[in-house]
């Protein structure tokens, strides 16, 4: 059976499916599976509006978007996207001009942007959804790369070292390999060699240097010396430690523009808008509204800014994989935590507290703005709204704090025992080129590194052996009893699935493959604490922006805005006296005066206690954005590291916000008083 299978639709996957199982091997069975699972809301949507709104599109467009639908793996067709998205570009004009027409608000204007940012993320979605793909697949690349020169170096047989890579690689970069295998069996190319160059061809301009290792690792089987074959092996290795290094230096140099840009859009330029805003809307008291001044800065300029930080690392290069926590005993479900009873665990909702929380603040910022409407706005104003970013935030804090510092401690955990792992092959190298079987060498060196973490692992191994007379090879993968449910770690499975396949040809094998594995893993680490150096300068400056800048310019603009608000009313109190004075006045004067009077009506001006609640919340989702972009350079877009450092950031930043709203509001204020004296005398 030679089908293609990257052309063929869902439904025909799920016919193949269907075969009799004698024509069915592992690869095929897992590949296709993948393949069938996933059919989400914009396939549906795609095909539904395909029916009745297909558009035509020229060949060159046609054939880019054929390119990216098919490494995106959806099922759609290129007609089906353009009208997809034009369908949304005209129901969001008509939607928004409909606002605009039913409503005398200017506030209706800014649905607009949204009409054409709906459109763009629509049409751009299967390109969108290819470079997620690819970064996940890149995350792997290295990984993937040891895989097969770990297992050629003991077995120098390709198709067995793919495949062992296509077992233990969880991306989408596993499901290609297991293609390239089934390509072989359905007689579409006649070898390994001819179904990996076909695989690479698109990697070309993705990843040189995984291009490139790949071609070392093909022609290593051409040599005859193993010596030779052994250093070609090594060089294929160091192609891609380099590359990815070289990627990220060329990476972090040319982030730098994106992130300032993003930095001016999302903070500077919206907030020296903030601070005009008072005086602006002293002129334009009835076209610059609460309404206006929310929807723009806590709901459009965020989406805005999002687009932005997508669009400018969209094209991370390769990174390493993270630990994926998820199935350790010690985790709990997605939004719970667990707290102790006797030795039980007891699952709390992670939602439970931060809810009560934000009802309580919520209740006491109601509670004021009950009291406070139809009086003259005054400094309390500012104190009585604090309330409410005080309950969103500690909302956030909450829920981002217990739905991950479990998680995030057994992450870390995991993450020490992968450093140590290098010092670990070795050591187990040289134990077992001593001659001593596995089980004895495993022992002896967990004794050896007892003042790390990684001792735990090899100690649980043992009392597996020990105690419950386990086999070494059910003591670390047994799903009820083995060491590695534990350490749900790529890297250490790997290993040790290595260490035991090699161990069955003899103690020898075994210890060439952990030296190897041990000077492999210790490059990996060396590559990866230089990139996080080159990082460090755009992580650090837009840390600092999150928790020191973002907050004290808002808070110095709440301060001085209610300085602004107090005084121009007190302006609006004192000309409506003259005005009340005045009206026995004729003429041009009279007219005159009226005319400036009205000019600075501030009846239906924006209120301090709405004001400030704004920017408050403004600062929160500054903050989450910038803790996103970290997040997306560092970890790209692990959502534990995000939730994690979200709470940390936001604590520091919005106390920063508190104290300097404060102080501001108390200095500015007494200003305001000053002038009001000196204006009334």
């Amino acid at each position: 059976m030679a089908n293609d299978l990257s052309k063929l639709t869902r439904d025909d996957l799920k016919k193949e499916i269907e075969l009799r199982e004698k024509t069915k091997s592992y690869e095929y069975e897992s590949f296709v599976q993948e393949k069938t699972v996933r059919k989400g809301w914009y396939e549906k949507a795609c095909k539904t509006v395909g029916k009745f709104f297909p558009m035509k599109l020229t060949s060159k467009e046609k054939e880019k978007l054929e390119t990216v639908i098919r490494k995106s793996d959806l099922n759609v067709a290129p007609e089906e996207v353009s009208g997809f998205s034009m369908i949304v570009l005209i129901a969001g004009i008509a939607i928004s001009l409909f606002l605009i027409i039913l409503s005398t608000s200017l506030v209706t204007l800014l649905f607009l942007p949204l009409s054409f940012y709906a459109y763009i993320y629509v049409g751009s979605y299967p390109e969108n959804v290819f470079r997620k793909k690819r970064m996940e697949e890149t995350s792997e690349m290295v990984l993937a790369i040891l895989y097969i020169v770990t297992y050629m170096r003991h077995t120098p047989n390709l198709e067995a070292a793919i495949r062992f890579a296509a077992n233990n690689l969880q991306s989408q970069l596993g499901n290609d390999f297991k293609q390239a295998l089934w390509n072989i069996q359905t007689r579409k190319y006649q070898d390994i060699f001819e179904s990996i160059n076909a695989f690479l061809m698109d990697w070309a301009e993705e990843s040189n240097g995984f291009v490139e290792a790949m071609g070392l690792i093909m022609s290593a089987l051409s040599q005859s010396d193993e010596k030779r074959r052994d250093e070609t092996l090594d060089i294929a290795v160091d192609t891609i430690l380099s590359n990815t290094y070289d990627s990220m230096v060329v990476y972090a140099n040319n982030l730098r523009t994106p992130v300032q840009a993003v930095s001016l859009l999302g903070i500077t330029l919206p907030i020296l808008g903030l601070v005009m805003l008072p005086m602006v809307s002293a002129f334009l008291s009835d076209l610059i509204t609460t309404n206006m001044i929310f929807i723009f800065y806590d709901l459009i300029l965020p989406v805005i800014v999002f687009f932005s930080i997508n669009s400018a690392l969209s094209k991370r290069p390769t990174g390493f994989a993270i630990p994926n926590v998820d199935s350790h005993p010690d985790v709990p479900p997605k939004n719970k935590f667990y707290l102790l009873n006797k030795g039980k665990k007891v699952f709390i909702n992670a939602l439970i507290i931060p809810i009560i929380l934000l009802a309580i603040f919520s209740f006491m910022f109601i509670s004021y703005v009950l009291n406070a409407r139809g009086m003259p706005p005054s400094q309390a104003d500012v104190f009585g709204s604090l309330t409410l970013v005080i309950g969103i935030t500690l909302f956030l804090v909450t829920y981002f704090y217990f739905s991950s510092f479990q998680k995030t401690k057994v992450r870390n955990r995991i993450a020490k025992v992968e450093d140590e792992f290098a010092n670990a092959s070795y050591i187990l190298s040289n134990v077992l080129s001593e001659g001593k079987p596995l089980e004895l060498a495993i022992i002896r060196t967990g004794e050896k590194m007892k003042n790390s973490a990684i001792h735990d692992f090899f100690e649980t191994i043992e009392s597996n052996v020990k105690n419950l007379g386990l086999s070494i090879k059910d003591a670390i993968f047994d799903k009820k009893e083995g060491a590695i449910k534990l350490y749900p770690s790529m890297l250490v499975q790997s290993i040790m699935k290595i260490l035991l396949s090699t161990s069955e040809e003899s103690t020898e094998a075994a210890s060439i493959s952990m030296a190897n594995i041990g000077r492999y893993t210790k490059s990996v680490s060396s590559i990866n604490e230089k990139i996080n150096d080159i990082l460090s300068d755009t992580v650090s400056s837009v840390g600092f922006q999150a928790n020191f800048i973002a907050p004290l310019i808002t808070g110095v603009v709440v301060g001085l805005s209610t300085m602004i608000f107090l005084i121009i009313h007190n302006l609006s109190q004192q000309l409506g006296a003259i005005s009340g004075s005045s009206t026995g006045l004729g003429g041009v004067g009279g007219m005159n005066l009226d005319f400036v009077l009205g000019f600075l009506n501030m009846s239906t001006s924006i209120e301090i206690w709405a004001f400030q609640p704004i920017v408050g919340v403004y600062l929160i989702i500054v903050v989450l954005l910038m803790v996103y972009l970290i997040n997306k350079i560092q970890f790209a877009g692990d959502w534990v590291y995000f939730m994690n450092k979200a709470s940390k950031t936001l604590i520091i930043s919005i106390i920063l916000y508190l104290i300097v709203v404060s102080l501001t509001t108390i200095i500015f204020t007494g200003l305001a008083g000053v002038a009001a004296m000196v204006s009334g005398a």
